[in-house]
């Protein structure tokens, strides 16, 4: 009786909701994901989240089961070099460099074609404009700590052998022993 108690006390109840929220929030790392790159394409609107819808419906999304991990390191790599390159053209050397050239070729047409880089002079505007690829960088972490811990990083569901065709091997090879197990 103390066992059942314990288990259906109201804090034992909200305590278990809260842990089964939190595995399903894990287990949906890639649907996270794909939220981030189409937040990203709506906060930053440029080329540069250009690549990340494109990945996604592209690839990603297409792919029968989901992306093997060279997907998610292309996305790895690629959001680190954005990061890169945002924080370097928000440095104040990149600022007062702007502002000493007069308006060019170069930046007539860097409007039109909209990268999706631009200067913020203000500490919370920059944190707002680099909170996209921040989220993309933390859930890919989250995402290939998961999948890791789940032995699927390296393999994806089609590569892992199914029940049914691991006792059929183990009956070809005639055992008995690891069919029963």
């Amino acid at each position: 009786m103390k066992r059942t108690w314990e288990f259906t006390r109201t804090g034992s109840i909200l305590h278990k909701l809260l842990e089964t929220l939190v595995y399903m929030t894990i287990s949906n790392t890639s649907v996270l994901l794909y939220l981030a790159f189409v937040y990203s394409m709506f906060q930053n609107s440029g080329l540069i989240s250009l690549v990340y819808t494109f990945s996604m419906f592209g690839y990603a999304l297409l792919e029968e089961t989901r992306p093997r991990k060279f997907y998610w390191e292309w996305i790895r790599t690629y959001t680190l070099l954005v990061l890169l390159i945002k924080f370097v053209m928000n440095l104040k050397i990149a600022e007062d460099r702007s502002k000493a050239s007069q308006v060019s070729m170069l930046e007539t047409l860097w409007g039109y074609v909209k990268p999706g880089i631009y200067v913020y002079s203000e500490l919370g505007r920059i944190f707002v404009y680099m909170l996209p690829e921040i989220l993309i960088t933390a859930l890919l972490m989250l995402n290939e700590i998961h999948l890791k811990l789940l032995g699927l990083w390296y393999v994806i569901e089609l590569d892992v052998e199914s029940v049914q065709d691991g006792i059929a091997r183990n009956i070809v090879k005639g055992d008995e022993e690891a069919v029963l197990q």
